[in-house]
């Protein structure tokens, strides 16, 4: 059975031997990177910013301390 990959973003499935990005989550270990599985693919530097972009989220103004 393939292991098929999608496009965290637009779902565009991704075929073999199509250029790809990967984002591989994880924490910074005594010796190297340590994977936590979580693994997202995208199809261009577009879907990537796309999905990460944050600037249409409702935003708070500052609060300052008294």
């Amino acid at each position: 059975m393939e292991n098929k990959k999608n496009c965290a973003n637009c779902r565009r499935e991704l075929d073999v031997g199509v250029d790809a990005i990967k984002v591989d989550e994880g924490v910074i270990g005594v010796k190297d990177f340590v994977s936590l599985e979580k693994i997202l693919f995208f199809c261009c530097e577009r879907c990537l910013r796309d999905y990460f972009d944050m600037s249409d989220l409702p935003s708070m103004p500052p609060r300052i301390p008294k």
